[in-house]
């Protein structure tokens, strides 16, 4: 029978506690960070009131990678009612746009859906089952009220007659890709 060279044990129970220790140690950032505030690029923004959800919400500058001040900027997502009732949207606004301009659908049908189209062109309205489409919106930032760029978050509120308000952080994305393709 061989023995253990004394002392073997406590260097590997010390080895150990030392990479434990390093290992927790880089997750000790705490609740208030650097990044905190950041919201990632590759979605928009998702809210909810009541039954109301939001999702998918965006800045959409168009062909630019940002809105002067000034300038408009139209909004794209989706609005989700999962309620029993229909709902109607009844005001979107931002302290980032003198004006928020509201075409097409403002109903959103009980277990439903409607699609925010940002800038692409063409008709909004409601639904149409014979055609086959969907019940679409357009909502345009007007008179922005600084430049609004990629990056930063930018809030907006939409109001619902039953749901409430929900104010969520939008992004600017997809700015740039037309003048550059």
């Amino acid at each position: 029978m061989s023995r253990r060279p004394r002392g073997t044990r406590p260097g590997i129970v010390a080895a150990t506690l030392l990479t434990a220790a390093l290992a927790l140690a880089g997750c000790s950032a705490g609740a208030v960070t650097q990044t905190d505030t950041i919201v990632s690029q590759a979605d928009g923004a998702r809210g909810q009131a009541g039954p109301v959800a939001l999702e998918d919400v965006s800045l959409e500058p168009g062909a630019q990678a940002t809105t002067p001040s000034g300038g408009e900027v139209a909004l794209r997502g989706t609005i989700v009612n999962d309620g029993a009732t229909t709902d109607r949207l009844v005001s979107v606004t931002t302290p980032y746009a003198l004006n928020v301009r509201q075409e097409g659908a403002a109903v959103i049908p009980q277990a439903n859906a409607v699609r925010i189209v940002g800038d692409d062109p063409g008709p909004v309205g409601p639904a149409d089952a014979a055609l086959g489409v969907g019940a679409t919106m357009r909502l345009v930032l007007t008179g922005t009220t600084q430049q609004l760029r990629p990056g930063p978050t930018y809030e907006v509120t939409f109001t619902f007659e039953r749901a409430g308000a929900v104010t969520v952080p939008v992004i600017v994305s997809g700015g740039g890709l037309a003048a550059e393709g």
